[in-house]
């Protein structure tokens, strides 16, 4: 009996941490991909390379965003991924611009 209890516990243990370590918020997970394209389109668009710290502070800043205005930002990334314009279009029109 004490075997199987020195047996289990470290099993127990062991798969709660691979539970929790595994586990991800698919909103941020499309939120992440969404503000990548985004970031993607304002390179594109301003014909500038963002970088380094910058980089971070957008990507962290346009996640943040993303995760409270989620039905709008990933509506327009889910209909428009393959265009930027068409993205930056669905945007405004869902009142994300102003």
């Amino acid at each position: 009996m004490q075997n199987r209890i020195q047996f289990f516990i470290p099993l127990f243990f062991t798969i709660v941490f691979l539970f929790f370590t595994n586990c991800k918020d698919p909103v941020e997970e499309k939120c992440t991909q969404a503000c990548g394209f985004f970031v993607s389109c304002t390179e594109k668009a301003q014909k500038m390379k963002i970088e380094g710290e910058h980089l971070k502070q957008a990507t962290i800043q346009c996640i943040d965003g993303c995760t409270r205005f989620q039905a709008q930002i990933l509506s327009c990334y889910d209909a428009e991924s393959n265009s930027c314009n068409g993205m930056a279009e669905c945007m405004k029109q869902s009142g994300l611009d102003e």
